[in-house]
Order: C-alpha cells, then sequence, then structure tokens
C-alpha cells in the first residue's frame, strides 16, 4: 500500500504546551485511522497538525498528495468539529435566543438581506453528486431552514455534507457522532462505510465506543503522548492498555462544593407549560404541547434530531421571546406578569451543545465558571476571593482545577463541556437543566458527570430537566420521562 501520511520524530508547536513524546506515524491509503485518548489527551492536536493548523516544529511530516515541505494547502485536508459550524455562518455577530425568533432566523439586520436556507447553500456548493448526500444524509427535510434554525445534530449532519461536496483528499472526523439520534448514527456509519473506498478518513473519539465500525486501527494517546498505531480489536481487548489510557483519579469520594446559595426559595410547580405551539412560516416544530414539572421532580426529555427540545426548552429558560405570548408558568409565576428575565435565570442552571457554539468568550476558565453566578456567557464584574475559590473548588470536583488559568476556547472541547458544567452547578441552582451535557466526555468524565449530577438531584428541593440521546447517560436520579416526536 501506499503511504499517505509520514510523520518521523515530528514535533508540534503549540505555544505554552510540551508535549511529552515526538511523533512517528504512518498511515496508508485506503486506511482509515481513530485518534482515541481521553480528554485534553492530545488528539485535536494531533489532527490540527496533519490539517496543517499547527506547526511542526522539528522532524518530517509528509503527505503524499503535496510537494515535499509543503504541509498545508486550502481544502485539501479538512477537518469537521464542533467549531467547524464557524465556517459556515457569522457566529461571532450572532447570539444564542437569536434562533428562536422567526425574524432573526430569516433576516440578518447587518447584511440587510434574507438569511440563505439549507437549500441556498447546497445549491452554492461546487460539485455533481450533491443530491447523493443529500439523501444519504437526509437533508433534503432541512432545505427551508436557515443555519440558525438548525438543532446540534442537523447542523452536524449539513457539516460532513457539505465537507464531503468539495472531495478533500482526507477528512478528519473529530467526534462525528456527537449530537446524532441512534438512527443517525446508524445513517453515519452506513455512509462511511458506502465512502471508504475513495475518501480518506481519520476519526477523533474521546470514547471506545465512538469508534466508527469502518475504522480498524487506532492511534491511542494520553496526556500529549502519543503511542504507536495499533490493530483496533488488538487495542480493545488489552485491558490494562485501555485502563492506562484512560485512567483518571478515583471517584469514589467525589463531593460537590457547598453551594452558595442556601436560602429556600418557595415554590410548588417549577414549570407548568399547557397546550404551548412553536410554528414558523414553513413548518410547525410542534402543537398543543402541555408539560407540568413539580418542584423536587427528576425528568428525561428525548425525541429525535429536530423534535423541537432545544426550543421547548427555551420557553423554561427565557430565552424564547414567545414564550410571553403562551400560557407557562414558572416557579408559580405565569409568565409576563411582571417577571425579569434575570428573575428566572437566577433559579436556573443549563447548559446545551447550542450554548456551548455560541459561548466565544476566551476568558481563563475559572472567570467563566464564575460567571455562572451571575448568569452571564462571561465575567464582566469583579467577583470576591471567596466567589474565586468556589469556582475552583467546583472546577477541581470536575478534575479540571489545572486549568483555572487556561484560556477558554485553547481548551479541548472537552474540557471546555466540563467548564461549562461545573458553570451549571456552581450556584446549585432550583431547576437544572442539561441539554446533552455528557457530549464529547471520555468514559471516565461521563462517569464523574454523572456521579455529580446524582448528588445534586439527592437534594429533595431540587429539580433536574435532562437531554440526551444516549439511554447509558442517564444518571439513577431520573424517574420522570417526558418524549416529543
Amino acid at each position: 500500500m501506499n503511504k499517505l501520511i509520514e510523520l518521523i520524530d515530528a514535533e508540534p508547536f503549540v505555544y505554552g504546551i510540551n508535549f511529552k513524546n515526538k511523533v512517528n506515524l504512518t498511515v496508508y491509503e485506503g486506511e482509515h485511522p481513530t485518534i482515541v485518548g481521553a480528554n485534553g489527551a492530545g488528539k485535536t492536536k494531533l489532527a490540527e497538525m496533519i490539517a496543517g493548523k499547527v506547526i511542526v516544529r522539528s522532524g518530517v511530516m509528509r503527505l503524499s498528495f503535496l510537494p515535499e515541505g509543503v504541509h498545508y494547502q486550502k481544502d485539501k485536508v479538512i477537518k469537521a468539529g464542533f467549531e467547524s459550524a464557524y465556517t459556515m455562518a457569522d457566529y461571532a455577530n450572532m447570539y444564542y435566543q437569536q434562533r428562536f425568533s422567526a425574524t432573526e432566523n430569516e433576516w440578518d439586520a447587518i447584511q440587510n438581506t434574507r438569511r440563505p436556507t439549507v437549500e441556498n447553500l447546497i445549491a452554492d456548493l461546487p460539485g455533481s453528486d450533491k443530491g447523493i448526500w443529500v439523501e444519504k444524509l437526509h437533508l433534503r427535510p432541512l432545505f427551508p431552514k436557515t443555519l440558525l434554525m438548525l438543532s446540534s445534530g442537523e447542523l452536524r449532519r449539513f457539516l460532513i455534507a457539505t465537507i464531503l461536496i468539495k472531495k478533500p483528499e482526507i477528512v478528519i472526523f473529530d467526534n462525528p457522532f456527537i449530537g446524532l439520534d441512534a438512527k443517525t448514527r446508524i445513517v453515519l456509519n452506513q455512509v462511511f462505510a458506502d465512502i471508504a473506498d475513495r475518501q480518506q478518513m481519520i476519526f477523533v473519539v474521546p470514547d471506545v465506543k465512538d469508534i466508527p465500525e469502518i475504522s480498524k486501527s487506532v492511534i491511542p494517546c494520553r496526556d500529549l503522548e502519543y503511542f504507536p498505531k495499533m490493530d483496533k480489536d488488538k487495542f480493545l481487548a488489552d485491558k490494562d492498555f485501555l485502563q492506562m489510557i484512560f485512567s483518571k483519579n478515583n471517584t469514589n469520594e467525589l463531593r460537590l462544593p457547598e453551594p452558595f446559595v442556601k436560602e429556600e426559595r418557595q415554590f410548588e410547580i417549577a414549570a407548568d407549560l399547557r397546550n404551548v405551539t412553536i410554528k414558523y412560516p414553513t413548518r410547525t416544530l410542534f402543537e398543543g404541547i402541555s408539560w407540568q414539572i413539580k418542584k423536587g421532580e427528576k425528568w428525561t426529555l428525548s425525541g429525535p434530531n429536530g423534535s423541537g427540545k432545544s426550543t421547548l426548552l427555551s420557553l423554561v429558560t427565557a430565552d424564547n421571546p414567545r414564550s410571553y405570548n403562551m400560557d407557562i408558568t414558572l416557579f408559580d409565576r405565569k409568565r409576563g406578569t411582571g417577571e425579569s428575565i434575570w428573575d428566572i435565570k437566577k433559579r436556573i442552571g443549563y447548559i446545551s451543545s447550542e450554548m456551548h457554539l455560541y459561548f466565544r468568550e476566551n476568558q481563563p476558565c475559572k472567570k467563566v465558571v464564575a460567571s455562572g453566578l451571575f448568569d452571564t456567557q462571561g465575567l464582566f464584574r469583579q467577583c470576591s476571593d471567596a466567589q474565586y475559590q468556589k469556582a475552583q473548588q467546583i472546577m477541581d470536583t470536575f478534575g479540571i482545577g489545572h486549568l483555572a488559568e487556561w484560556p477558554f476556547l485553547q481548551t479541548s472541547d472537552g474540557e471546555q463541556r466540563l467548564v461549562l458544567l461545573a458553570r451549571t452547578m456552581i450556584k446549585n441552582p432550583d431547576l437544572l437543566i442539561l441539554d446533552e451535557p455528557l457530549h464529547g466526555l471520555d468514559a471516565a468524565n461521563k462517569a464523574r458527570a454523572k456521579q455529580l449530577i446524582n448528588q445534586y438531584a439527592a437534594q429533595p428541593e431540587r429539580t433536574l430537566i435532562l437531554v440526551t440521546h444516549e439511554p447509558e447517560n442517564v444518571p439513577e436520579c431520573v424517574d420522570r420521562h417526558f418524549e416529543l416526536g
């Protein structure tokens, strides 16, 4: 087989990071390896080096389709990760609540023009086989939507299609299954199998269960150390090596810090939605939904990608302006009777993939966590020493205390998710809403997060709503279920 990628004693250069070893790796044509390791292990850094986004400080790096010494050429190697959505829309000039406004969904006030739909964006791409990917990834139902209207799973499918249409030499799929329901995961695994003979792929995952079926070899890494490529089946069978790659500190003694907010706020009903409907000019998202959540109840919310889960939750979190015109009661008070958005938000902790996408404040992680005390996306006021200490304590509990002074946007996606989880839970809110909270986490961090969620839920007066497509990610405390679509 011909060599596709060759790294010989290659040393990546990333300011402020010291890698433990030089990288030696050969990937052959027709091979689709998976870079695998725990959160923060260095997976994405290796992927970015192959994609030409990280400079090779020393050693040799060869890509068979580029001239000797050339490590980057536009669209030859494309990395599809969580941040890739920023290449498709001007998210820097958008804010999270925009996606729930029909007017702002469809009209760009800055450019004074109508936002393009998925159909428009697909039509503008070059290539003669666009229809193949539209059908394989079930994009036709998304055609009337703008990017702002897409759920995280729908956005992922669209992103994958746009990349495959460009026909790059190599596609690096970073966490390809994140945000996808079970049916779409099966579809995507089949897509990978269908294109394996004509598209070179590399995968990046934090959990062995997310290794795509088509991938037969793995590149393990741990704490910025890269191990030789090995056969996937041998890797999965070597329990000692797996334990070493994914080892974490013992979680038996995990305890959430004492909460800042100790006063009890009296209420009986956390949320009561009666006959609520969300319609857009081209479609109805859901109609006539009623759901009552009492104080102390623990719920899961489920439904396929695009069924409206995040939009339904936006009516509870006060992010959706339509809630004023609906029959909704929050914390025993009917919406539109004089309460402010901040009166509601101070009682709620909330995390979602969509919120993560819009969280672009590159502050030290400790400040991001502390911002949860004030319900802002970033810290814009002076914290007391006690508040910073609380932020440090909860970061230590989540196993990310070492990131306290590290810029948020320079951490890995999984580490960012842990930072945002700590931010969500720091004030011990009356209502905790977790929309796919374990996205992008390795198995040990999932177990840690689930244990801490269970500790929160053990407080009988605290209320929980959790969204996940993966039943194994549901904490034991959950005993009620609501399903959409």
